[in-house]
């Protein structure tokens, strides 16, 4: 399966095992980082494990939907990005406010976000 081989930092790591063992979907945030220059991706999810699959797959196959992370992902490789649950959700909250909300948290700390184009 392809999600056992992707990092997660440890203060995931904890969550992760929960993640993979719901027994519903992990609604929420996820965060595809670039470990060399900081860069994030954020993107909303009804369904974590399938969102890190969909990502990844997306990459791999040169598909993805942010041309920048696209590039970056190329150039620089699987090894400097992680994908990871950055913030979940609970069942009735509006994933489109928590997105933008978590974009505007990034952003106020000076991280860099890729943008869908």
């Amino acid at each position: 399966m392809i999600v056992q081989r992707m990092y997660f930092p440890y203060d995931v790591l904890v969550k992760s095992e929960e993640i993979f063992s719901s027994p519903v979907p992990v609604r929420g945030i996820i965060a595809i980082k670039n470990l060399k220059t900081g860069r994030t991706y954020l993107e909303k999810t009804e369904d974590a494990v399938s969102s890190f699959q969909k990502e990844r797959f997306s990459l791999d196959l040169s598909m993805h939907p942010s041309k920048e992370l696209q590039s970056e992902y190329t150039s620089l490789g699987l090894e400097l990005f992680t994908i990871e649950l950055d913030t979940e959700a609970g069942a009735e909250e509006d994933l489109d406010a928590l997105l933008e909300k978590r974009k505007a948290e990034y952003e106020k700390k000076g991280i860099r976000l890729y943008q869908k184009l």
